[in-house]
């Protein structure tokens, strides 16, 4: 149970195909995913697992970003609909349809109002993007 390993563990060990492909502190796997399957496996809701064209990366398999990482707005780097939006008391969680990259979640506070059927722009923070390349591997972010 993803829920349980989180809150009581002080390690973790995430497998896939009987083969490790991460140990860590819950914390380090949530901030720094080893892998595209650990970055997918850890958290909830999950990690956005977006094309390498999101951001206009060939080098680039997969882009990352947390819900809690993408701010909307007017404007964005992404333009989306709001599909469902869940108003869950402290967060809304929304799930969106980007033009050209499919469904996003977004994690907002609470009291923010949105509806489905808005058309907004998503920004993601750059500092949080989580890079994998071709092999499905974490990269360090290079200009």
């Amino acid at each position: 149970d993803q829920v349980e390993a989180m809150t009581l563990a002080d390690q973790i060990v995430v497998m896939k195909d009987g083969r490790i492909e991460q140990v860590g502190a819950p914390m380090e796997l949530y901030d720094r995913p080893a892998s595209e399957f650990v970055a997918g496996f850890i958290g909830s809701p999950r990690m956005n697992l977006l094309p390498g064209r999101a951001i206009a990366r060939d080098d680039v398999k997969t882009a990352g970003i947390r819900p809690e990482h993408l701010h909307i707005g007017a404007e964005g780097q992404w333009r989306a609909v709001a599909k469902v939006v869940e108003t869950l008391g402290a967060d809304t969680i929304a799930y969106m349809e980007a033009e050209d990259l499919g469904e996003i979640t977004v994690r907002l506070p609470g009291h923010m109002r949105l509806k489905a059927g808005e058309r907004l722009g998503l920004t993601p923070e750059s500092a949080n993007l989580h890079l994998f390349g071709h092999d499905g591997h974490r990269m360090e972010h290079v200009a």
